[in-house]
C-alpha cells in the first residue's frame, strides 16, 4: 500500500518578474508532492493568460503527477490547436507519448526539433538549446507519473543524460539537470546508484539549500535499507525545510512494518504539511491497518469509494481481509481491483498481496506465482528476487508440481551464481520428483564431486540409477551402488543394511547379467563380513559355489559393462 512518490524537480524559466515568482511556487509545490495544489495555482495562472506556455507546459507536468495522463494530454493539444506554438509544449507532447508506450524515435524527433528551434542564434551558447528546453526533455524520458516514476519501461535514460550534461554546461547555475540526471540514473537500475547519488551530490553544491536532492539521496539508502545514511539524509532534508512533506511520508513507509507507533508520528506529520486530498485520507487509513484497527480501516476505505481515489479502495479492504483471516472478501476484493486497474495503475506491492491471498487456495499457485513474477518484472534488488523465488519453490512444492519447482529452482541458482550444499539438495530433490531421472543423476555425480562427505548426493545417484537401470542390467546402477559404498563403508556400523542391500544388487549384478559368479561370490563373503550367520545370505553361498562347480565362469565377464552416457 506504499505510494511510490513521483518528486517533480524544477526549471527555473526566464519569464516576466510578474509570473515569474508564481511559476516558481508552483513548481516548488511540485517538489513537495503538493500536486493538487500546484495543479489549482497553475490552473488559476492559465485563466488569466491561457497563453502562457510555461504554465500551461507546467499545469499538464502536474496532471502527469497525479496521474492523468490523458488530462494532460487533452490540455497540450487544445493549446497547441489554439496557437500556442511553443517547444515546451511538443516536449509535453512527446512525454506523453512516452507514457502511453510509444515509439520512441518518434517523441526523439520533437526533442530535436525542440532543439533547433530554440537554439541560441548569438554568445557564448550559440548553437545550443536553453537549459529549460533541455532539461525538460531530460524529464520526459525519466520522470512519469506517479506508478511509473523510475520505470525503465519508458523513455531513453542514456540519451536524457546527455541532454543532462549540455544543460549543467549551458547554465552554471542549472540544479534542476542534476536531480533529473540522478532520476534517469535510478530508473537504469540499482547498480547506477552510485551514479545518481553523484547527481544529486552536484545539485547540492550548486544549491546548499536543495531539500530535494537531500531527499532524493536518502532514497537511494531507504531503497538499500541503510537506515543510517537514510536518515542522515532525510533528516538534512528536513532540517533546509520542515515542511518537506515527502520525506515523511518515505519515513512513514519505512516504520509502519517495523513500528506502528514510530509510524504514526510520521503520517501525522505528512499530513500536516500535505495537500489535504483523499490520497491522503488513503494513507491513513493505511495507517490504521498497520496499527491493527482494521475495522476502521475498513470504515475509512468506505468513505472513499466515490472519491478520486476510490480506484485502490479495493486494495484496503483486501489488506484489512487478509489481516482478518476472511480470505474469500480478500479474494474478491484483489480481483475487484485488477480488474478495473490498468497496468500503469498497479504497484509492486498490489502483486505483492495479490500472490499472499491466492497463495492461501489450494489450486491456485499458478495464480499466486503469475503476480509474483510480475514483483520480479519490477524488483531488481538481488536478495528481494531471491526471496520471491523461494516463494514460488514453495507454492510449486505444496501442488506437487516439481517440474515447475525445478524450474524455479535453476532460475535462483542461475541469479545467486554459485551452489551451496542446500541448493543441491533442493536441485536433485526436486529433479527426482519430477521424475527427470537421467538429470537427478547428473546432479548427483556433481554433488558429490563437491560435497563428498554429504550422504545425499551419493543416495540420490543410486535412487535415479535404479530408475534408469530397472533390470539391473546395463552396469548403471552397479556404478552407483558401489560409489555409494565408497561413503558407506566409512561407518559400517551406522550403514550396515544400506551396505547390505547395495552389495546384494552387486551380486545380482553379477551373477544375472555377467553369469560371473566368482564376483558374485565375493560380494556374497562381504556380505558374511557384515552379517556371518544370515542364513539366507548362506543359501546364496552354497548355490554360487555349485554353480562355478557346475557351469564354471564367465571369464570375459569380470568388471561391469561400459555405460558410455554416464561416463561408466
Amino acid at each position: 500500500m506504499k505510494k511510490t512518490i513521483g518528486i517533480i524537480a524544477a526549471v527555473i524559466f526566464t519569464v516576466s518578474i510578474s509570473t515569474a515568482q508564481t511559476i516558481n511556487d508552483a513548481i516548488k509545490l511540485l517538489h513537495y508532492g503538493k500536486n493538487k495544489s500546484a495543479k489549482d495555482q497553475l490552473q488559476k495562472m492559465i485563466t488569466a493568460n491561457d497563453k502562457d506556455a510555461n504554465a500551461i507546459y507546467w499545469l499538464g507536468q502536474s496532471m502527469i503527477a497525479v496521474d492523468d495522463v490523458a488530462g494532460a494530454k487533452s490540455l497540450y493539444q487544445k493549446s497547441l490547436q489554439a496557437g500556442v506554438n511553443n517547444a515546451l509544449l511538443y516536449i509535453g507532447m512527446a512525454h506523453i507519448d512516452l507514457l502511453e508506450g510509444g515509439d520512441w524515435n518518434a517523441a526523439n524527433q520533437k526533442f530535436e526539433s525542440a532543439i533547433t528551434t530554440t537554439a541560441e542564434t548569438r554568445g557564448k551558447n550559440k548553437g545550443k538549446a536553453p537549459a529549460y528546453i533541455l532539461n525538460a526533455i531530460g524529464r520526459a524520458n525519466c520522470v512519469g507519473h506517479l506508478v511509473k516514476d523510475g520505470s525503465s519501461k519508458f523513455g531513453n535514460s542514456e540519451y536524457a543524460i546527455e541532454k543532462l550534461n549540455e544543460a549543467a554546461i549551458v547554465d552554471a547555475t542549472n540544479v534542476d539537470c542534476f536531480i533529473y540526471k540522478g532520476l534517469c540514473y535510478r530508473k537504469m537500475g540499482g547498480e547506477f546508484g552510485g551514479e545518481a547519488q553523484k547527481a544529486y551530490m552536484e545539485a547540492i553544491s550548486r544549491d546548499s539549500k536543495s531539500a530535494v536532492a537531500n531527499y532524493l539521496i536518502g532514497k537511494i539508502y531507504l531503497s538499500q535499507q541503510n537506515k543510517t545514511f537514510m536518515e542522515q539524509y532525510f533528516n538534512a532534508a528536513l532540517a533546509i525545510d520542515p515542511a518537506f512533506a515527502p520525506a515523511y511520508l518515505d519515513y512513514y513507509s519505512y516504520y509502519a512494518d517495523k513500528d506502528v507507533t514510530v509510524a504514526k508520528d510520521y503520517i501525522e506529520k505528512y499530513l500536516q504539511y500535505a495537500d489535504k486530498d483523499c490520497n491522503n485520507d488513503y494513507f491513513y487509513a493505511d495507517y490504521l491497518f498497520r496499527a491493527g484497527k482494521y475495522q476502521e480501516s475498513l470504515n475509512k476505505a468506505k468513505e472513499l469509494e466515490n472519491s478520486d481515489c476510490k480506484m485502490r479502495v479495493p486494495i484496503l479492504y483486501a489488506y484489512n481481509y487478509d489481516r482478518l483471516n476472511d480470505s474469500l472478501q480478500a479474494k474478491s476484493s484483489i480481483e475487484k481491483f485488477f480488474a478495473n486497474a490498468t497496468p500503469d495503475k498497479i504497484l509492486i506491492t498490489d502483486y505483492g498481496i495479490a500472490s499472499k491471498i491466492f497463495s492461501r487456495f489450494p489450486g491456485m499457485e499458478t495464480q499466486a506465482v503469475n503476480y509474483i513474477n510480475k514483483e520480479i518484472e519490477l524488483d531488481n534488488s538481488k536478495p528481494n528476487q531471491l526471496q520471491y523465488l523461494a516463494q514460488e519453490a514453495s507454492l510449486f512444492a505444496r501442488a506437487k508440481d516439481y517440474t515447475n519447482q525445478l524450474d524455479v529452482i535453476q532460475k535462483t541458482i542461475a541469479l545467486k551464481g554459485a551452489k551451496s550444499e542446500y541448493d543441491y539438495y533442493n536441485l536433485v530433490s526436486t529433479a527426482y520428483n519430477a521424475k527427470k531421472y537421467q538429470m537427478t543423476l547428473d546432479i548427483a555425480k556433481e554433488y558429490i564431486t563437491n560435497y563428498q562427505d554429504k550422504s545425499q548426493g551419493y543416495d540420490f545417484y543410486s535412487k535415479a540409477a535404479k530408475r534408469l537401470d530397472t533390470s539391473n542390467t546395463t552396469g548403471l546402477l552397479f556404478e552407483a551402488v558401489a560409489k555409494q559404498n565408497e561413503f558407506l563403508i566409512k561407518d559400517t556400523l551406522k550403514y550396515k543394511q544400506k551396505l547390505i542391500d547395495n552389495y546384494y544388487i552387486q551380486m545380482a549384478y553379477y551373477n544375472d547379467a555377467q553369469k560371473n559368479y566368482i564376483k558374485a561370490l565375493e560380494v556374497c563373503d562381504q556380505i558374511l563380513v557384515l552379517a556371518p550367520n544370515d542364513s539366507q545370505t548362506l543359501k546364496i553361498k552354497d548355490a554360487l559355489k555349485k554353480n562355478i562347480e557346475k557351469k564354471g565362469n564367465n571369464e570375459n565377464s569380470t568388471k561391469p559393462a561400459a555405460n558410455k552416457k554416464n561416463g561408466g
